[in-house]
């Protein structure tokens, strides 16, 4: 009975690996919850089998591994805390690789059963991902925001980030596609998440696609009906790019020529920018706004957009949380056409000195200045007793801000990051600690402020700078601990490790559950399951 427990709740954690809620229950996601219950259940299965885990190469190389990143974290310059976080995180991801090994290798039917759930979690989940990117959505459910790369939004669907929306739906693909669902299924389910990772953006996860699906051609042991599938689904994907190409914004300003405005642009007026007020005061301010974009502000319905505000603290240089007062339009707004309208706010309710960022949003407070608008600014001064009063100050200082070198964006190129991160390893060869690349790169760069949430941008880079050349070295025999075949868990890690050469995602949950769980299946693996009518045969 516990065996089955077991599998139920592994196939719970599978089902929901992109479906993880940004909320929380004492600091844990309902992924992470399922993980803890798996780990409740399956723990007789282990400690039953603990002897034929040991004698698993894989599962010896995985515990190096983590057993590394422990005394790294333990042995850090700073940040102790976030990097025991994260070998805390390697620690769940060794242990789902030790109970999908023992349940491939004592039961290797429930694989099927489990790629099959993997199967439509991934479909349901590109599903959701087309409907939200289309409008239909709840993004609140997942993240705080969306993302842009120029004019252009990026699909997140039920992801907090684009790149991990895109790793999760590219690892899914060879899964999928060499399912033993039926042929008008799987052909369906591929083109749901070839659309969802071009809408991605993400060319690390198109590029890791059709280079590692080459790679496994050279394992595969019947190459010619191989390659005609394989040709297929990269056919596949190139129809879907192709049916998304209308909707890509790019094209809009091909329908009014060359030298034509972006399709989202405004320009503020307002008649002072400074302001004197007490705390929680209720005030407003007169806003023209022209539309110098290519496409309409409609001020109903789906698409609709509105005016909303911010608060910017300058001390601590952060958005203070805050539900803003919504101003709507007071029509549809043409391009070219500027309208007057008093936006109303609230005061901060602690004393302090503000920036009150002003400007339209669309759904859900996806804010015009996420794709490159300069928002209408507003230096605020709040202290209490105080009598209100507005003046006229320059403010180009405060529009230049991202100019300054001291403070560092998400612009930050690739190969500068690359190149700190082999700084940090040239000054500490042990490592940092797993997880602090993030909040030590701006040091290197002489920045005063800087993103958190940016890592290397390299896996192995990050490992290196995490946990030093014996941790790269730990995972590289991982690596080596994989059975590699022509699979679809094989090619899932393939795609993930691909990818991992411009993006990191081993401390990111929905990923990393999946790079370890696909890696505890291949101790055992089974080739891809096969249509008997096309010739295909399976071997354990």
């Amino acid at each position: 009975m516990r065996k089955d427990w077991s599998s139920l709740a592994l196939a719970c954690v599978i089902a929901q690996i992109p479906f993880e809620l940004r909320y929380t229950l004492l600091g844990l996601s309902n992924l992470q919850w399922t993980f803890l219950v798996l780990v409740a259940v399956s723990a007789p299965l282990l400690i039953d089998n603990w002897k034929l885990l040991i004698r698993q190469r894989l599962v010896q190389a995985a515990s190096l591994f983590v057993a590394i990143q422990w005394v790294t974290a333990f042995l850090a310059p700073e940040f102790h805390t976030n990097a025991v976080k994260a070998a805390v995180r390697l620690t769940a991801g060794l242990l789902l690789l030790a109970i999908a090994f023992i349940r491939s290798s004592r039961r290797p039917e429930t694989g099927c059963v489990f790629d099959r759930v993997w199967v439509i979690a991934a479909s349901a989940a590109a599903a959701y991902a087309l409907l939200s990117y289309a409008g239909f959505g709840l993004p609140w459910l997942f993240r705080d925001e969306e993302f842009y790369i120029g004019q252009v939004q990026r699909l997140s669907g039920s992801f907090e980030y684009p790149n991990t929306a895109a790793a999760y739906f590219a690892m899914s693909l060879p899964i999928v596609w060499w399912s033993s669902f039926r042929p008008a299924l799987r052909g369906t389910f591929a083109f749901l998440l070839w659309c969802a990772v071009n809408l991605t953006l993400s060319r690390g996860a198109l590029a890791a696609i059709p280079l590692a699906v080459a790679g496994g051609l050279l394992l595969a042991s019947s190459r010619g009906i191989e390659w005609r599938r394989t040709a297929a689904l990269l056919g596949l994907g190139i129809a879907a790019y192709g049916v998304l190409l209308p909707v890509n914004p790019y094209l809009i300003g091909r329908l009014y020529g060359p030298g034509t405005p972006n399709p989202i642009a405004a320009e503020y007026r307002t008649p002072w920018n400074k302001l004197q007020q007490q705390p929680g005061a209720y005030d407003q301010i007169p806003l023209q706004i022209r539309n110098t974009g290519s496409t309409k502000w409609r001020s109903r319905g789906l698409w609709r957009t509105s005016v909303g505000y911010r608060w910017f603290d300058m001390e601590s240089e952060k958005f203070i949380p805050t539900k803003p007062i919504i101003t709507e339009l007071p029509h549809t707004v043409d391009r070219g056409e500027t309208i007057d309208t008093v936006a109303r706010f609230q005061m901060p309710a602690q004393s302090g000195k503000y920036l009150l960022v002003l400007e339209p949003f669309s759904r859900d407070f996806n804010w015009f200045s996420q794709i490159g608008v300069i928002p209408a600014l507003i230096q605020v001064d709040v202290l209490p007793g105080i009598t209100r009063a507005v003046d006229t100050i320059d403010l180009s200082d405060l529009y230049h801000r991202e100019e300054s070198p001291s403070l560092l964006t998400a612009s930050v190129p690739r190969a500068q990051l690359w190149r700190v991160a082999l700084s940090i390893f040239l000054e500490h060869p042990s490592g940092i600690g797993p997880d602090n690349y993030r909040l030590e790169y701006g040091k290197y760069l002489g920045a005063a402020h800087w993103d958190t949430n940016i890592h290397s941008n390299n896996l192995f880079l990050e490992i290196l700078t995490g946990s030093g050349i014996f941790g790269l070295t730990a995972f590289g025999l991982v690596l080596l601990g994989i059975r590699w075949r022509f699979s679809a868990s094989c090619l899932a890690i393939a795609i993930f490790l691909i990818h991992g050469v411009v993006d990191v995602f081993l401390t990111t949950t929905p990923i990393y559950f999946a790079f370890w769980l696909l890696a505890g299946t291949t101790a055992k693996a089974r080739n891809i399951p096969l249509l008997a009518e096309e010739g295909w045969t399976r071997h354990q």
